[in-house]
């Protein structure tokens, strides 16, 4: 099945040398907060995720976190996901010199790689943002070669490593901590992206074993705590998260149901020592269903964990905090997600719904929206190899659902209490948001008693947001301005006699 994660390793190989996907994430908890999220907060806090970030150049860098800050979107936290194949490409060697003799107490990290990674996160900090970062990718000097069959008999970084080298894993994760964990802005280590697909743990069974990912997932994850704890020096400790699976799976070499690998992962779990701190996942609905709206029941509900059944996970975990750690909806054909889509106008309406209905989980303190721009591949690439789950689109224009995540949007409407039948009534009100540069149409609705419903004409708001519109009602009638999707005023009677 394509989706979410698949597209993401895709955009990962086709940049350049040393780029690295950056995902955000937000929530709207008290700016500059070290600690998680209270556990009583009245609303899941909000996230966005962006690959591009980190690579920018300086002044484009400065303008997409001023667009996540305080004065724009209010992202307090953001995400970025780590390639451990190109942080460290070269084995460890010790004295011996011995190439086939990893040695962990030599780690060395890729210079440029970290210098771009520690650059993004003092510039989170400059905004009183926290970084979370999220691990993928085997270098292929850690990699399981007698496994390359199923990887078409080469190696690639979505690869299953070989457990005879988790003691230079754990000497990367603590040299990397020590590197990045600034003052404590390192919120969250989050342990690998999706570890339930191939596209990035492969393969997921093998003969005789058909937990197989799952058991050097957890391997891998005591080696992300112990290695995590003993570089970082910040207190409080950053919180190590464990799952961000993907919403779908078969039960087999390509994927495993995310019931399945947190059922798995739990009975392991309860044998040793707590290893993690939350668990996190991605309960998109990409070809889960043809219907998409949040709270919307997959239609393969034992295979896949969508926002209406993520109960069945977090019942495996139930004294774990959970962070949806990605969700979208797509506004353009995008074959990841099946070519799926919806309206700009639905895609804000969902936004809004999603995070309404996952505050009901008391377990869930994140969610996270991916992306906040779109991706629009160059011709001759077919646009639908890009993904448009954005906020914005790929020019940098904000969609509705920008203006929901950001909050701060307001519209009123006032209109005289009656006029005789056949005189022009005068309706005037204003619509307020949040950013500038905002060119909005929104609608002017009416209906009578025992009617819908209906739209009389379209409205363009000029810069100060004020509007002013005439109607001539032929008996009494409700009215109401709507810019759909975002906000909608209140409605008003105007009584004709």
């Amino acid at each position: 099945m394509k989706r979410a994660g698949f597209r993401l390793l895709t955009r990962m190989s086709r940049a350049s040398a040393g780029a690295l996907a950056l995902v955000l994430l937000v929530g709207l908890v008290a700016a500059g907060a070290a600690a998680r999220p209270a556990a009583a907060q009245a609303a899941v806090a909000r996230g966005i995720c962006e690959p591009n970030i980190p690579w920018m150049d300086a002044s484009s860098r400065a303008d997409a976190f001023h667009e996540l800050g305080p004065q724009g979107l209010n992202a307090p936290y953001v995400r970025f996901i780590v390639s451990w194949a190109q942080a460290e490409p070269n084995m460890p060697v010790g004295p011996s010199g011995d190439p086939q003799v990893p040695d962990p107490q030599y780690t060395v990290l890729d210079p440029q790689y970290m210098a771009q990674i520690v650059t993004a996160v003092e510039a989170a900090a400059a905004q009183g943002m926290k970084v979370i970062i999220t691990f993928y990718a085997v270098p292929e000097w850690a990699s399981d070669q007698s496994l390359w069959q199923y990887s078409s008999g080469s190696y690639k970084s979505s690869g299953a490593m070989d457990t005879k080298y988790l003691p230079s894993l754990q000497a990367f994760y603590k040299a990397f901590a020590a590197y990045t964990d600034i003052q404590g802005n390192v919120y969250a280590y989050e342990c690998w992206n999706e570890p339930n697909l191939a596209l990035f743990l492969t393969p997921q069974t093998v003969p005789g074993n058909a937990n197989f990912a799952v058991d050097l997932y957890f391997e891998m994850l005591q080696a992300c705590h112990n290695g995590i704890l003993a570089g970082n020096t910040s207190k409080p400790a950053p919180l190590i998260v464990a799952g961000a699976t993907a919403p779908r799976g078969s039960n087999n070499a390509s994927s495993t149901s995310p019931q399945r690998f947190a059922s798995e992962l739990a009975a392991r779990h309860r044998t040793v020592t707590n290893f993690f701190n939350d668990y996190s996942h991605h309960p998109y609905m990409p070809g889960a269903s043809p219907r998409l709206w949040p709270e919307a029941a997959p239609a393969y509900p034992s295979t896949t964990v969508t926002l209406e059944n993520l109960g069945t996970l977090l019942k495996i975990f139930p004294t774990k905090n959970f962070l949806l750690t990605e969700y979208g909806v797509q506004t353009a054909a995008c074959a990841a997600f099946s070519n799926q889509h919806v309206d700009q106008a639905t895609q804000a309406d969902y936004l809004r719904r999603a995070y309404a209905y996952v505050a009901k989980y008391k377990q869930v303190k994140l969610l996270m929206w991916y992306l906040l721009k779109d991706e629009a591949p160059a011709p001759p690439t077919p646009a639908s190899n890009g993904f448009y789950t954005g906020l914005d689109t790929a020019s940098g224009a904000h969609k509705r659902a920008w203006y929901v995540f950001a909050g701060g949007t307001s519209l009123t409407i006032q209109t005289p209490t009656s006029v005789k039948r056949g005189a022009a009534a005068k309706l005037t009100g204003q619509l307020d948001w949040r950013g500038t540069g905002l060119v909005a149409k929104p609608v002017l609705q009416s209906h009578r008693v025992g009617h819908p419903w209906a739209t009389v004409k379209t409205l363009t708001t000029p810069a100060t947001g004020a509007y002013s519109v005439s109607v001539r009602p032929k008996a009494s009638t409700y009215y109401r301005v709507a810019w759909l999707g975002v906000v909608t005023s209140r409605t008003r009677l105007v009584a004709v006699h």
